[in-house]
């Protein structure tokens, strides 16, 4: 059936393009350049329309009962010239990517009852100039709307139940003036990034956020969420305790003194800045993953307390050379705290610092204020031992499970408790082991050790009470 509408000859898509049951729009290669979709279809399966070149124009039946708009399903149809799903009341999600690279849409329309915006929904279509959300949107996802480069104006309607500003979601747009609508709780420190903006106000309703000179701050002004001109310095308010995610990402910023108040420094907050020093007050107890990544002009960090820190938080930082740790034990339960891309680091430590499996995933030079060695490295089963690696003087590793723990070949010498009450299950001694001395209370209250090659090695002494409650004692 050919159908005309708005001056637009429409073919309906064939029957075979869905399930059995008419419900699911499976997969679309019809050359035809506007197409129509059934009223009895209620999901289009990911990447349904996925590079279709040749689509322009698409619309549905009388009374859509559409509510699942999926993964990619138009992604890369570069060709669209008009996304309007006014008519899909029934429309609650749109996927990931769904109209991402839609590249010619000069215009979009989304449905009332239209209840989620995933990640990058929207993303690099060129030509829209305005959106409206429906008020019953409750999540736009991050970068939905980044790169379109053309948008000027993004208006929510009243009573908008929208509660975060996610990454990226406005980001390379042409936006210079934004009210944050009334639920919003949140605001994302990059949420804006390469955008006009110039005002920023939030709704009168909004009893979360506060706005002082394009610095969004939550009511109470205890977090930190966004800063719009952000320079080579910032004075962070002494009432505030938290800096929020991305909050100085990839700005000039130079130099920053964190005040006492603050106690959590959320993902990414400095990555991708100038700085060169930082002093981390005793205070801070949470730091988030990738908090310093990628700030290649880092050389020193100095943590004043104990906290609970994230993943990779120097990831990519390559000319950091010096962490000093605080004066207390702390346990280190993360991914990928040391790696291969801080190749100059050397870590102070003046007290044991336990490391789970997977945070130190490169050897590193450390310095121990209790050790008599001032050479010493850590590697990547957590074990300190002198720079030659002949003698280990203590294992860091903390929850490793039922994992290997591998001994290198070059150890001699085990030294005095250097394992004592460790959590390590296996140890592994290649055939060309040195090891030749175990010394007293090396693996003492290892209750947790059951697997040990040692008769691979030139074993030669054992020290007193090496092994005291250790179960592989009674096969030593």
């Amino acid at each position: 059936m050919i159908l005309i509408v708005l001056f637009i000859k429409y073919k309906d898509i064939d029957s075979e393009c869905y399930s059995e049951d008419g419900k699911t729009l499976t997969k679309v290669t019809d050359p035809y350049p506007n197409l129509r979709i059934s009223a009895q279809c209620e999901i289009i399966e990911e990447k349904c329309f996925y590079e279709l070149k040749s689509l322009e124009y698409f619309t549905f039946e009388e009374n859509p009962n559409l509510t699942v708009v999926g993964k990619e399903s138009f992604s890369r149809c570069n060709n669209i010239k008009i996304i309007d799903l006014s008519f899909c009341n029934k429309l609650t999600k749109i996927s990931e990517s769904a109209f991402s690279g839609c590249s010619n849409v000069a215009e979009l329309i989304l449905p009332k009852g239209l209840l989620e915006i995933l990640l990058s929904a929207f993303h690099n279509i060129e030509h829209i100039t305005n959106v409206t959300i429906p008020a019953s949107v409750e999540i736009i996802g991050r970068a939905a709307f980044s790169f379109c480069h053309s948008l000027k104006n993004v208006i929510f309607e009243e009573g908008s139940n929208l509660t975060s500003l996610e990454y990226e979601v406005f980001t390379n747009t042409q936006i210079t003036s934004f009210r944050i609508p009334e639920k919003v709780t949140k605001v994302n420190g990059w949420a804006f990034d390469n955008s006009e903006l110039t005002n920023l106000t939030v709704d009168d309703k909004n009893e979360h956020i506060k706005i002082e000179n394009n610095i969004v701050f939550s009511k109470d002004k205890k977090v930190l969420f966004f800063i719009w001109n952000k320079s080579e310095t910032f004075e962070i308010p002494d009432c505030v305790t938290t800096l929020g995610d991305l909050l100085f990402f990839n700005s000039k910023l130079k130099s920053i003194t964190i005040p006492e108040s603050v106690i959590t420094i959320e993902d990414y907050c400095f990555g991708s800045t100038k700085l060169t020093s930082i002093i981390i007050p005793e205070n801070v107890k949470k730091i988030r993953d990738c908090a310093f990544s990628h700030c290649y002009e880092l050389i020193n960090i100095t943590f004043k307390g104990s906290f609970e820190i994230g993943n990779s938080i120097f990831s990519w930082c390559t000319n950091l050379e010096h962490v000093i740790f605080p004066n207390t034990s702390m346990i280190i339960d993360s991914r990928s705290l040391c790696n291969h891309d801080t190749p100059k680091l050397t870590i102070s430590f003046t007290n044991k610092t336990l490391f789970s499996f997977g945070s130190i995933s490169s050897i590193k030079n450390i310095s121990v204020s209790y050790l008599t060695e001032p050479y010493l490295i850590i590697d990547t089963y957590s074990i300190v031992m002198n720079y030659d690696r002949t003698e280990i003087y203590e294992c860091w590793g903390y929850n490793y499970g039922n994992s290997v723990t591998m001994i290198p070949e070059t150890v001699e010498t085990i030294r005095v408790s250097a394992f004592e009450n460790s959590t390590i299950s296996f140890l592994m001694f290649s055939s060309n082991s040195k090891l030749s001395v175990i010394q007293s209370y090396a693996f003492r209250n290892c209750s947790k050790l059951s697997g040990f090659n040692i008769y691979l090695t030139k074993l030669e002494k054992i020290g007193n009470s090496a092994f005291k409650g250790a179960p592989v004692c009674t096969f030593i």
